[in-house]
């Protein structure tokens, strides 16, 4: 697999895409603003884009989502138990950035999610499949993308960055449940795993094993 990380959106969100090198289908994961910057990047690099997966329900991760799903006639998936946050996008919005930002980032039909992804699950794009991981406790439906290459690269959202790890004290956190997945699930693959995460720039599962102070 090829991907792309494009910082987007007023948190500066890492929308990931993702392609298969032989037949260019990709995926889009979590488009979160910025969506003409998206689209020039796929039509640059050719890219066929046949889903939108999202890492968890935030709104930093999904502010493009329906405009994206609309221009390309592509489903979006997610896990189940972040969709509530999805639907009240316009709620997270003016939490955080005001009625002014909501009016002006939601569109008036959202596109709602047709796919929804567990633990154990499989994406596919053209010869290219990741596996789904849960990954709960920055939210309850957290999810990562893990691709089995050479070097194994895990897409994991906002679960753990380079010399961090994801808040819990928004909707759904929780504290316990993010170290444990993180423990269980993240430093159980190899330590040469790049982690590709919401924000930031890349690391490693070592590396991340090595100077994690929780």
């Amino acid at each position: 697999m090829k991907y792309h990380r494009i910082p987007v959106g007023p948190f500066a969100t890492n929308c990931v895409l993702v392609e298969d090198p032989e037949t260019h289908d990709g995926i889009i994961v979590d488009p979160g603003g910025d969506g003409t910057t998206i689209v020039d990047r796929i039509d640059t690099l050719g890219i066929h884009p046949v889903q939108i997966v999202l890492t968890h329900g935030h709104m930093d991760h999904c502010l493009d989502t329906s405009n994206l799903a609309v221009q390309y006639g592509v489903p979006v998936a997610m896990h189940a138990e972040d969709l509530p946050m999805y639907q009240n996008l316009a709620k997270q919005v003016e939490a955080l950035m005001g009625p002014a930002a909501a009016a002006a980032f939601i569109p008036d039909k959202m596109v709602e999610p047709t796919v929804f992804l567990e633990g154990g699950h499989e994406v596919t794009f053209g010869k290219t499949t990741a596996k789904v991981i849960h990954l709960p406790g920055h939210t309850p439906g957290g999810i990562g993308l893990l691709f089995s290459d050479e070097i194994p690269v895990l897409v994991c959202g906002d679960t753990i960055f380079r010399d961090g790890v994801g808040r819990t004290d928004l909707w759904g956190g929780s504290w316990e449940t993010l170290l444990e997945s993180i423990n269980e699930k993240v430093f159980a693959l190899p330590d040469d795993t790049l982690l590709v995460s919401g924000h930031g720039a890349e690391t490693t599962v070592g590396r991340e094993k090595q100077h994690f102070p929780y």
